[in-house]
C-alpha cells in the first residue's frame, strides 16, 4: 500500500524534466559557491519590483528566524494571531522575544482586537496568511490598517500559501516602509525538499536581513531547480491551483454532511473539528495509509485534524472514499480479550512463569509499572521487556515461546 502524506501540506509532484534538467546540470554548480542573483531577480520580476528588494533563504522558515533574530527581543515583543504556524513561537522564544497572542479560531481576522493590543512596545506583528492550521485570510485592508497603526512595529505577512488564496495582496500594501511579505517554493511549486524561500520588503529593510543570514543559504542545485520552475512559467502552476480549489470545496462539502465542522479555507488544505471522532478518523485514516495532521497539546485543536489536499484526481478519490467509510462505517468490530471475563491475574502470572523460566524474577509491581508506562498492549513484548531490564537476554520468538509452555 502507498502511503498518502496528507499531513504536510507539500505541493504537486514536479515534472519529470526537471530530474533530466538536475542531472545535466554543469558539475561547476557543485564546485562553486552558489549565487542566488538569478533567483533574485525573477523572483522580483514576478512580484513586480526591484531586485534589491527580494532576499532568497533557505525555505520561508529561514527568512522568519532572520527577520524575529533581527526584530524581536527581550523587551521588544512580537504580536502574533493564534492558534498558527506553529515555528513562529519557537523562532519568537530563540530570540528571547515575549509573545503577546490574540486569539484566531474564528473565520473572521481580529483586527480590532490586533489594534487594540498595539502599543509602542510591539516590534513585530506576524500575521500568516493564509493561516495555517485554519486557512483563514487577512485582507488587503486588514494589513492596511495594521501597518498604519504600528509605523513604529514590523508588519510580517507569512504568504507560504498566498497561490491557493482568491485575494493577494497589492502593489500599495507591499510598498509600505513597514511592511514584509516572506513566500516559498515549497508549497504551489512543489519544490519543498529545495527549501527555496524568499522575503520581499522594504530596501533598507531586506538589506538588513541579508547581512543576517550566511552568504550562500540555499545551495546551487536548488536555486537551478527554483530558477527553472520560474522561467517554465504559470500554465502548471494554475492547473494545479485550480485542482486544489475544486478539491477543497468538494472535501467540505463532503464534512460538512457527514456532520463535521469543515472551516473554509483559502489555502491547500482543510482545517476540521472532528469533536470526539477525532482520533478515530485519524487511525481509520491512517489504517488505509493515509497521513493527516493532528494536534495534540495545542489548546483548542485537540479535537481537529488537517487535511492537505493531494492535487491529484485518484488520491483525492481515495481519501473520499476512505473518510466515507471512517465516518459511516457500516460496522464496528471490537477486540472483546479480556473483556468477557478477567484474565489479568492468570496473564500476569504467566508472565512471572515466563520469565522465571528464562532465569529472571520479576513481579507484580514491576508488571504494574511497565503497563502503566504506556505501549503496552502486547503482555509478551512487555515480558520481554522485563527480563530485559532484569539483565536476561532473549529474543521475542523466545519469550513468546517460553509464555506458550508457562500457560500450558
Amino acid at each position: 500500500m502507498t502511503v498518502l502524506r496528507l499531513n504536510s501540506n507539500e505541493g504537486p509532484r514536479p515534472p519529470q524534466a526537471l530530474l533530466a534538467e538536475l542531472a545535466a546540470l554543469d558539475p561547476e554548480v557543485l564546485r562553486r559557491y552558489p549565487d542566488a542573483t538569478a533567483v533574485e531577480t525573477a523572483l522580483a520580476a514576478r512580484v513586480g519590483v526591484r531586485p534589491e528588494r527580494v532576499v532568497v533563504t533557505a525555505g520561508a522558515d529561514e527568512a522568519l528566524d532572520r527577520i524575529c533574530r533581527v526584530y524581536a527581543g527581550p523587551d521588544r515583543p512580537v504580536l502574533l494571531p493564534e492558534p498558527t504556524f506553529d515555528m513562529l513561537e519557537r523562532f519568537a522564544a530563540l530570540a528571547g522575544a515575549p509573545l503577546v497572542r490574540v486569539p484566531w479560531f474564528t473565520d473572521r481576522f481580529p483586527l480590532a482586537e490586533i489594534l487594540a493590543r498595539l502599543d509602542n512596545r510591539i516590534a513585530l506583528v506576524v500575521i500568516v496568511s493564509p493561516n495555517n492550521p485554519t486557512g483563514g485570510v487577512a485582507s488587503r485592508d486588514d494589513v492596511r490598517r495594521i501597518a498604519a497603526a504600528a509605523p513604529r512595529s514590523l508588519v510580517l505577512i507569512d504568504q507560504a500559501y498566498i497561490e491557493y488564496a482568491d485575494e493577494d495582496i497589492d502593489r500599495a500594501v507591499l510598498d509600505l516602509a513597514n511592511v514584509i511579505v516572506v513566500r516559498t517554493m515549497s508549497k504551489a511549486w512543489g519544490l519543498a525538499g529545495c527549501r527555496v524561500g524568499y522575503a520581499v520588503g522594504n530596501a533598507d529593510v531586506i538589506a538588513v536581513l541579508r547581512a543576517a543570514g550566511g552568504p550562500y543559504p540555499v545551495a546551487g542545485p536548488s536555486l537551478a531547480l527554483a530558477l527553472s520552475q520560474l522561467r517554465r512559467g504559470d500554465e502548471a502552476l494554475r492547473a494545479h491551483v485550480t485542482e486544489v480549489r475544486a478539491e477543497r470545496a468538494n472535501l467540505r462539502e463532503l464534512l460538512c454532511a457527514r456532520g463535521v465542522d469543515a472551516r473554509a479555507s483559502q489555502a491547500n488544505f482543510v482545517f476540521a473539528d472532528f469533536g470526539p471522532r477525532a482520533a478515530f478518523v485519524r487511525d481509520g485514516l491512517g489504517a488505509r495509509g493515509i497521513l493527516v495532521r493532528d494536534f495534540p497539546g495545542r489548546a483548542g485543536l485537540e479535537t481537529s485534524l488537517r487535511i492537505t489536499l493531494p492535487g491529484d484526481a485518484a488520491d483525492f478519490e481515495r481519501l473520499t472514499s476512505a473518510l466515507d467509510t471512517v465516518l459511516a462505517p457500516e460496522a464496528i468490530v471490537f477486540d472483546l480479550d479480556g473483556v468477557l471475563a478477567d484474565v489479568r491475574e492468570s496473564q500476569r502470572a504467566a508472565m512471572i512463569a515466563t520469565a522465571a523460566a528464562l532465569s529472571v524474577t520479576i513481579t507484580m509491581q514491576g508488571i504494574e509499572s511497565a503497563l502503566r508506562a504506556g505501549d503496552a498492549a502486547n503482555d509478551w513484548i512487555v515480558t520481554q521487556r522485563l527480563v530485559t531490564a532484569g539483565g536476561g537476554q532473549a529474543d521475542l520468538e523466545t519469550v513468546t515461546a517460553r509464555a506458550r509452555t508457562a500457560r500450558t
